[in-house]
């Protein structure tokens, strides 16, 4: 199977089941060309009441379409989003998440807001544990770290 050479995955078509809701009401399925990773999402222009744009929200956020709805109390969304690939073998590497290695093991820079030293997992599973060349918290530096935690808690900071 191949992979996607875009970023943003696979090339296809999304088919999206819009609505709006308020005057006027429709709803239908639409069509738009994309990638698998794009996820699509209908959002109010800033400083607008009426008009909307389909931005690419998981990728490079350009807009898809645009839609201009008369009563400012409407809102337009999407009930359904479905993704259908040029060529179904296409496959889409899911983005790499950075990890740290902390007490032994690879934790997602995420979880604790940590800077995320290894761009992926299987990079740190190689480093982690003994002989991490510095970039591991020892297990000392890490209770240091609860203990302030566990000290910061019991503070009234107002």
């Amino acid at each position: 199977m191949p992979n996607a050479t875009d970023p943003r995955g696979c090339p296809g078509i999304w088919q999206l089941y819009d609505n709006w809701s308020g005057h006027p009401t429709f709803s239908g399925l639409d069509t738009y060309t994309g990638y698998e990773l794009d996820n699509p999402t209908w959002t109010l222009n800033s400083g607008s009441t009426t008009v909307w744009s389909l931005l690419c929200v998981g990728t490079d956020n350009r807009s898809l379409a645009s839609a201009s709805i008369n009563d400012p109390s409407s809102t337009l969304y999407s009930s359904s989003k479905t993704f259908v690939k040029d060529d179904p073998s296409c496959t889409t590497v899911a983005p790499s998440v950075a990890h740290d290695c902390i007490n032994g093991a690879c934790t997602p820079k995420t979880t604790y807001g940590t800077p995320g030293l290894y761009p992926s997992l299987s990079e740190c599973e190689v480093a982690c544990g003994t002989g991490c060349s510095g970039k591991c918290i020892s297990n000392s530096e890490w209770a240091q770290v609860e203990g302030l935690a566990n000290q910061l808690k019991n503070r009234n900071c107002g």
